[in-house]
C-alpha cells in the first residue's frame, strides 16, 4: 500500500534523506504541484529547525540534520536566524498566560500563532520575517530541484545522441566489412579459376600435345582512349593464358598497385591487388597473368592505380583491342 504523502513523520524522514530515491521523487512531485503540501514541507522544516536549535534530536538526528538538511546555504541562514530567533525570544519580557479554559489538543500552527501573538512587537517582528524566510527557502529549494531535473533530461540527451552516433559508427563499419568480404570472395574465385587452368596445362603437360600457348602484350603509358592505333592482343584459338606487361612511369612512388580489366562499355572482366613493379634494365613494368578465357575480341581499358600509406591514386588507362587468330 502507498504511503501516506501528508504524514509528518514521512516528510520529515524526507528531509533527513531517510526515505527510498522512489519516495522521495514522489514527495518533490507533489510539493511542485500542490502548494498546500509544499506549506506543509515548510512547516516540517520550520519543526526540524526548532528541533535542532533547542538541541531536542537524538545524536543520529542530528547527525542526518547536518549532513543532508545543512548542505544547503539558504538553510544554513534560516538556522542562523532561528537561533538568533530563540536568543531573541528568551530575552522578551515575560507575559501572563490565560487559564486553559478546556485541555483539548492544540496543534502545532496554533501553538504558533499563540506565541506570535504573546510576542512583545519586536520579536512579532522578527518572526514575521523569519516566517518570509522559510517560505522563500523552500521556494528555493524547488528551484534547485528543478534545475536538477533540467541537468538531468540534457545529459539524457547528450547520451542518446551519442548512442546514434556510435549506432551509425558501427552500420558504416558493418557496411566496409561486407564489401571486403564481397571482394575477397571475388579474388577467390578468380585465383580458383587461374590454379584450375594452371592445373590443366600441367596435366597436359606430360602428354605428346603441342605446347600450351601463352599470348602476351606489352602496354605502354601515355596512350589515350581515342589516340592513334591501339597496341593488339593476338589471341590463337588453343592459347591458355595471357601475360600482361604493363609498363610504369620511373618516377612513381607507390608501393604497390591494382589493375582493373573493363570493356568499352564498362564491364569488369578481371581484377587483382597488391601488385608489385619488377625493375629490369632501367624499365619498371607489372606482370599481370590471367586466363585467356577471360577475355573475348574486341576493345579493353586497363585501368591502373596506386596506393601507398593508405592512401590510393589512379596512375593511368590504358587500351588495347583483343582478336582471335586461326592456326
Amino acid at each position: 500500500m502507498a504511503a501516506n504523502l501528508n504524514n509528518e513523520k514521512l516528510i520529515a524522514q524526507y528531509l533527513l534523506g531517510e526515505l527510498p530515491e522512489a519516495q522521495q521523487v514522489e514527495i518533490e512531485d507533489r510539493a511542485f504541484e500542490d502548494q498546500e503540501y509544499l506549506a506543509s514541507i515548510t512547516a516540517v522544516e520550520n519543526d526540524l529547525i526548532d528541533e535542532y536549535v533547542r538541541n531536542e534530536m537524538s545524536e543520529t538526528e542530528r547527525r542526518r540534520f547536518e549532513g543532508r538538511f545543512l548542505m544547503s546555504a539558504e538553510r544554513r541562514k534560516r538556522v542562523a536566524f532561528a537561533k538568533a530567533l530563540a536568543g531573541l525570544a528568551s530575552e522578551a519580557p515575560v507575559v501572563a498566560q490565560r487559564p486553559v479554559v478546556a485541555s483539548r489538543a492544540v496543534s502545532w500552527r496554533e501553538s504558533l500563532e499563540a506565541f506570535i501573538r504573546g510576542l512583545v512587537p519586536v520579536p512579532r517582528l522578527a518572526m514575521g520575517i523569519a516566517m518570509v524566510v522559510v517560505l522563500g527557502g523552500s521556494l528555493s529549494l524547488v528551484g534547485e530541484m528543478l534545475r536538477l531535473r533540467s541537468q538531468m533530461s540534457h545529459l539524457q540527451a547528450e547520451n542518446q545522441s551519442r548512442q546514434s552516433q556510435l549506432q551509425q559508427q558501427v552500420e558504416a563499419e558493418h557496411r566496409r566489412s561486407e564489401e571486403l568480404v564481397a571482394r575477397l570472395n571475388q579474388e577467390k574465385q578468380q585465383r580458383e579459376q587461374t590454379d584450375e587452368s594452371l592445373r590443366q596445362l600441367s596435366e597436359t603437360a606430360e602428354t605428346p600435345a603441342p605446347k600450351p600457348v601463352i599470348a602476351s602484350l606489352t602496354l605502354l603509358p601515355g596512350i589515350s582512349r581515342g589516340g592513334g592505333e591501339k597496341p593488339r592482343l593476338v589471341l590463337p584459338e588453343n592459347a591458355r593464358l595471357v601475360r600482361l606487361h604493363i609498363g610504369i612511369d620511373p618516377e612513381e612512388p607507390y608501393k604497390t598497385y591494382a589493375v582493373e580489366l573493363r570493356t568499352v562499355s564498362g564491364k569488369s572482366v578481371w581484377n587483382r591487388e597488391n601488385l608489385t613493379v619488377r625493375e629490369r634494365r632501367g624499365a619498371r613494368a607489372i606482370g599481370l597473368t590471367l586466363p585467356a578465357t577471360a577475355v573475348r575480341p574486341g576493345e579493353y581499358e586497363l585501368r591502373l592505380k596506386g596506393f601507398a600509406d593508405g592512401n590510393s591514386e589512379d596512375v593511368g588507362f590504358y587500351y588495347f583491342t583483343v582478336i582471335t587468330r586461326q592456326d
